[in-house]
């Protein structure tokens, strides 16, 4: 939209609050885990999946929630999605049985993909030309900062408020942005493109597109499964840390976010994207047997290391991705979080799985294969030039 204006002033720390408190209580929960466990008698795998059926709708959100946009306005949609969503976050404080738990997680799971589209909609809809990129650039650095900064104070808050308290805060918090939404300008509903199925195959049937695009789901599939197996490996390691340590263990990654800002000049030094990809990926591969070490302090060098490694790729592959797809931007971003977010879901419980049945090893193998096949393809990479049309 040429003539669409920019976004107010004081809609940025709006917009920018809802972001942030939507990504704590999306990830907050991961360091709880483990007393979740504990207190309601679950498995590892039954507690992770708290964070793998809320993780997983994000891999539907750009196929399935594009319809709701062209129903009602962004700040009607927000309104309606935050409002609903705070309420199973804070019913979950209240479960004394595991299923309910679940079913609350699930519920808000379902709710956080829209959102995250009311927010980004409304980004786009309200800036125009190189604002739109700088608006998402803030957006995407708020998402880390929740993400990471969520685990951490969820842990330190869970010494003194409970696991129950804490799923309480992040339903508050999130509820705390409604008052402020219904000052964001009403925009009136349009007719956005839902991509269909057919139109997302012929995306992925561009030669060489698949092989690219599969590098970041890869990556992001073994950075949930270190974070989410992290709590548990931790609390086998060090039984008395206590749930300080467990949010303290997120520092290390939150820490490593910081690695986006300077993306670019890394990118400048190494002479290339793709050589900075491979820089992220060669890093997992040095830092995941790290894992395999039974002491506390390695735990915590294993994420700092393989979280460092996840921001070069998470930062750099989009870009890389658009520019080699002749595909319209928004159906080879659909595809691509499509993959991304479903893998994301996946690698928070399959391999905390296979580590809880065969151990440690078992899992740090699963991991280097996953590391091993994306390096493969990065390799097969490096020759691209986007100096030219691919």
């Amino acid at each position: 939209m040429n003539d669409a204006p920019s976004l107010a002033r004081h809609e940025i720390p709006i917009l920018l609050w809802t972001t942030f408190a939507t990504f704590v209580a999306l990830y907050g929960p991961q360091p709880l885990l483990p007393a979740i466990q504990q207190d309601l008698g679950v498995s590892r795998q039954a507690a992770g999946l708290l964070m793998t059926l809320a993780i997983l709708p994000l891999g539907l959100a750009p196929v399935c929630y594009g319809y709701l946009l062209n129903n009602c306005s962004t700040r009607g949609l927000l309104l309606a999605a935050v409002a609903l969503c705070a309420l199973p976050l804070a019913a979950g404080a209240l479960c004394d049985a595991y299923a309910p738990l679940l079913l609350c997680r699930c519920l808000a799971g379902l709710l956080i993909p829209a959102i995250l589209l009311g927010l980004m909609t409304h980004i786009a809809v309200h800036c125009e030309g190189e604002r739109v990129q700088r608006a998402l650039a803030v957006y995407a650095t708020t998402t880390m900062f929740g993400a990471f900064l969520g685990r951490i104070v969820s842990g330190f808050a869970a010494d003194f408020l409970g696991w129950r308290g804490v799923l309480l805060g992040h339903g508050l918090l999130l509820a705390s942005a409604l008052p402020f939404l219904f000052l964001l300008r009403r925009s009136v509903a349009a007719r956005h493109e839902v991509p269909s199925p057919a139109q997302l195959l012929a995306v992925l049937r561009q030669p060489g597109l698949l092989s690219l695009m599969l590098i970041g789901p890869l990556c992001i599939f073994a950075h949930a499964s270190v974070l989410n197996l992290a709590p548990f490996r931790l609390h086998e390691l060090a039984p008395d840390i206590g749930q300080w340590g467990m949010g303290l263990l997120y520092a290390p990654a939150f820490i490593c976010s910081m690695l986006g800002v300077f993306s670019p000049r890394i990118m400048r030094l190494l002479h290339g994207e793709m050589h900075s990809i491979r820089l992220g990926v060669i890093l997992f591969l040095l830092f995941t047997p790290v894992l395999l070490l039974a002491r506390p302090a390695a735990l915590y060098v294993a994420v700092l290391g393989i979280t460092a490694g996840f921001v070069l790729v998470y930062t750099t592959l989009p870009g890389v991705v658009n520019r080699f797809s002749r595909a319209e931007k928004h159906m080879t971003n659909a595809v691509y979080l499509t993959i991304y977010y479903t893998c994301s879901a996946l690698g928070t419980w399959l391999p905390v799985l296979l580590y809880s049945r065969y151990g440690i090893l078992w899992h740090v193998l699963c991991l280097v294969v996953v590391f091993i096949l994306a390096f493969v393809l990065t390799q097969r990479r490096l020759a691209l030039n986007f100096q030219d049309t691919p």
